[in-house]
Parts: structure tokens; sequence; C-alpha cells
């Protein structure tokens, strides 16, 4: 509902295909570079003359910065993606910036100067401004039950009868998943797994290990090129076997250790190159593993709030690590419908949640602003259980 989702994809493809184009020119360009060096030493109006010069340079300056836009973009999306979960999740309509940022583990400056340019980047539908976000929402005619009166309400949030103060407010806003309407009884089953997943998330539980595979291969095939090449470079009878072998057509000792010196030269950077991609999947195979368990999990709580101590992980990892795998999760989109919240000092995990209580038991109360299961009266201090509850 927040996301610009159509420009955020075009965004990704663009991302990695000028990643991949500039990690092969930087590649190109360096090898050939030092290729020319070691074949004309001392000979720098050659070396400075030569054909991929100009290039070598282009991309020596060029494509660190390219390389750096394309991570802070990477980046920016991500925390699009996890501020949409936290909106998304959101029952008044307004959130905070001090909130995120404590969700998301930035500062508050950092997150209303995100939430300013994500606006015109990423996101649509709410505007920032004070230190905190406004949810944008078209608004519904609703009918008080306690008093009858009709009041106007903003769809998607609970909202408050102006006249009698009751948060029990007969109205039918549904658009999508998201239901926040009140009633007095609990109804509906646990959302199944698929609902916190992304799509597509098996698939990319085979995809992913198949591209790390690739990578791993060919970064086996340069490694062993490279090995042999150098292997070879004091080796006599590599270089008599190759003066006389007439199908390679090198014609001196000099062209034949150039030779050697330019498949070591490209061989290392094809397997430093690849490196940085092959721990970018064990990462997101990590983070995919991650947003697959939590979903599993997720689908047998029965219960909105889940604290980060109660998160499955493996062996004795510990809570802060684990919560962090979850965020990162979030900000790839791979764990959705849940988000970072914090709670009575306790950060815990919200799922999709709605509100089933309107009034105080006790003295009968209307109850308002309500965000976690449980509330404490605001007239009498009786705390209230199970306020709300998992949608």
């Amino acid at each position: 509902m927040y996301l610009k989702e159509k420009l955020i994809r075009i965004l990704k493809i663009k991302n990695a295909v000028l990643a991949l184009f500039t990690i092969l020119n930087l590649i190109t360009g360096v090898s050939w570079e030092l290729y020319l060096v070691i074949r004309y030493w001392g000979d720098w109006f050659t070396i400075a003359h030569a054909k991929a010069t100009p290039d070598f340079i282009f991309w020596i300056i060029v494509g660190p910065v390219i390389l750096l836009i394309v991570y802070i973009s990477k980046e920016w999306i991500g925390d699009a993606y996890f501020y949409n979960g936290y909106f998304e999740g959101d029952l008044d309509g307004t959130v905070s910036d001090a909130e995120l940022a404590e969700a998301i583990g930035r500062n508050p400056g950092m997150v209303a100067l995100q939430l300013k340019l994500f606006s015109i980047l990423y996101m649509k539908n709410y505007t920032n401004k004070d230190g905190k976000t406004v949810l944008a929402s078209k608004t519904c005619t609703c009918e008080c039950v306690n008093c009858g009166a009709v009041i106007e309400k903003k769809m998607y949030f609970t909202g408050q009868c102006e006249y009698c103060g009751s948060s029990d407010l007969r109205a039918r806003v549904i658009s999508g998943e998201r239901f926040y309407s009140i009633s007095n009884e609990l109804k509906g089953n646990s959302k199944n797994y698929e609902y916190y997943t992304a799509k597509l998330l098996k698939l990319r539980r085979i995809l992913f290990p198949v591209l790390m595979g690739v990578s791993l291969f060919f970064m086996l095939v340069s490694f062993g090129m490279g090995t042999e090449a150098l292997s070879n470079y004091n080796n006599e009878e590599y270089y008599r076997e190759t003066l006389l072998d007439p199908e390679k057509h090198l014609q001196s000792f000099e062209l034949i250790r150039y030779d050697l010196i330019s498949t070591i030269i490209t061989s290392a950077f094809i397997f430093f190159g690849l490196m940085p991609l092959l721990l970018n999947r064990v990462i997101r195979i990590r983070l995919v593993m991650t947003a697959d368990a939590m979903a599993k999990f997720f689908s047998t709580i029965k219960v909105p709030f889940v604290a980060a101590s109660r998160l499955p992980a493996e062996g004795r990892m510990p809570a802060k690590r684990r919560l962090s795998l979850v965020r990162r999760a979030m900000r790839k989109g791979y764990l959705r419908h849940c988000t970072i919240e914090k709670h009575n000092g306790v950060m815990q995990v919200a799922l999709a949640k709605k509100i089933v209580k309107d009034s105080c038991p006790s003295c009968g109360a209307p109850i308002t602003g309500a965000v976690y299961s449980d509330y404490v009266c605001r007239y009498c201090d009786r705390k209230i259980m199970d306020v709300v509850v998992k949608k």
C-alpha cells in the first residue's frame, strides 16, 4: 500500500544490470592495464597512449562511484520495505520517527530524512513532518454502536466517536487483506505460512544455491587457470614446449612470459571479483532460511506479538543476533506482514493485528489508542487483557 512496487522492480533490475556491467568493465580494464604496465615497464609513453589506458582511467574513477550508488540504492529499497511493513501494521495512522528509528536501528534524524526522500523515490501515501509520519487514508462514514451518531473515520485505522468517546464504530472498511474494524468477539483463523513470506520464496531457496554454485564454479576455474600459469612461470620445460608448438604462435620467451602474466592477472581479478557475489549469495540464502523458519513459526502463533527472546534460532544464537536476521529479512522483502515494535520496554515482532474490545469491563470507559495486546484503562487504571489480537 505504501510502496511504489512497479518502480522498485525496475530499480532492482537496473541495480543488478548496472552492478554487473560495472564489475565486468573494472575487471577487464584493470587486468589489461596491469598487463600493459608489466609488459612495457619503463616505457611510460607507450603505456599512457595505449588504447586500453583511457578506458581504465574512466572505469577506475567512475566504477567505484557507480557501485557505491548501487549499494546505497539497494539499502534504501530495503529500508523502504521495512517502513512499509511498519506502516501496514500501524493501527492509528500516525507513527513517530523515534519509534521507527528504534525499530530499524537508526537515529530519528536519518529516519526523517529517508522518509522525505522515499516519498519521492520509493514510497507513497504518507507525509512526514515535525517528527512524525501521518499515513494517508480515505475517510468513510461510520455509525457509533454506542450512541448511534454518524461520524467520519479514516479507513484502515481505528477511530473514536466524537460525541460519546466510544471506539466501537460500525463500518465495513475492507481493503485487500487489511480490515481494521472493531468488534467484541474474536473471529478468523491464524494466517498461513504464505501470508508471511515473499512471493516465490520457495523458488529463491532453490535459485540462490544454484547461483552460488555457478559463482563458485567460475571461481574454481579461474583459480585453477591462475595457479597453473603461476606454476609454469619458472618452468623451462613449459617454455620449451610452447616455443615448439606451432598452434600457439608464441615465438619468443618474452611473449610466453607475458602471456602467463596476463593469465595470472585475469584469473586473479575474476576470482576476487566473483567473491563478493558469492558472499552475497551466502547472505541471501541465510536470510531466506530465516524468513522460511519465521513464517512457519508465526503461522502457529495465536497472539499478535512475539517477544524477540521467543524467536526460534539455531544453536545458542543470541536474541540480538536473531532479531537482526529477522530485521534484515524484512528489509529484503522476504518476510512480510510483520514488523518490529517495542512495547513495555521489550523488543517484539508484531504480526497482523486488530482490536476486539472497545470498552473497559470495569468502568465502561472507552478504549482508545490501543497498540498492544494489554491495555490500562485511563479512568480506573484496570489492566485489560487481549485488547489487540492476531488478525
